[in-house]
């Protein structure tokens, strides 16, 4: 995998982001805005992550809770299956109001194109179905 850390100031605050690039291609490379879904980030996004990047693309991953501070990885049977987890999820996901997601976004965007490895000045969005329902 390739991942390294990256740290984006937004209006809020610091955001903790992963940066994925193709493992065996030679960059720059277009660039991803890859949004997480709604149990955050975790192992399966990277994984996710990297097999977009590795498709030939800069991918970014940014936490979308970074407002709530550290939290461990959540593990979507766990969480749905337990009323206290599943309570966090949904307080977590409440914290997204539009403004901020709009805020948020144009500060990673804005990342992205500065960062040498991105080739061009467009880019494409993902997330995942159930994060789409919260945009």
């Amino acid at each position: 995998m390739s991942r390294f850390s990256v740290t984006i100031e937004t209006r809020d605050g610091l955001c903790p982001a992963s940066v994925l690039t193709p493992t065996d291609q030679a960059g720059p490379w277009p660039a991803v805005l890859f949004f997480m879904d709604g149990f955050g980030i975790r192992p399966a996004m990277w994984e996710m992550g990297q097999r977009l990047a590795d498709g030939g693309y800069v991918v970014l991953l940014p936490d979308l809770y970074y407002r709530v501070g550290p939290y461990p990885p959540m593990n979507p049977r766990e969480v749905l299956a337990n009323p206290e987890l599943m309570g966090s999820l949904i307080k977590n996901v409440a914290g997204l109001d539009r403004d901020r997601k709009i805020s948020d976004t144009a500060a990673w965007i804005e990342f992205l194109m500065s960062r040498p490895e991105v080739e061009g000045d467009r880019y494409g969005v993902t997330v995942t179905a159930w994060e789409a329902t919260l945009l």
